[in-house]
């Protein structure tokens, strides 16, 4: 049996796939800035936006693909401009 450590809830592993996934695309969104893969001190403040915009609109399509219902709740506003 699969319970959520948080919610005490039981779950099922395609609900634990979709947890596991989201929380990771999350972190991305959060801390893309910090990745190896580019230099993002070398970019322009345009390059940065949009990333952040197609990153967030990925995010978007992948939670609309999985069905999943969720509301981003970080730093920013996300889900009045892209949810």
């Amino acid at each position: 049996m699969i319970i959520n450590q948080f919610t005490g809830e039981k779950m099922t592993a395609n609900q634990l796939a979709k947890e596991l996934l989201v929380d990771e695309m999350e972190q991305v969104l959060e801390f893309w800035e910090e990745s190896a893969m580019v230099d993002t001190l070398e970019m322009t403040d345009k390059e940065h936006n949009d990333i952040r915009l197609q990153l967030r609109k990925r995010f978007a399509g992948v939670i609309k693909y999985l069905g999943y219902k969720y509301t981003y709740t970080g730093e920013t506003d996300w889900d009045k401009n892209v949810f």
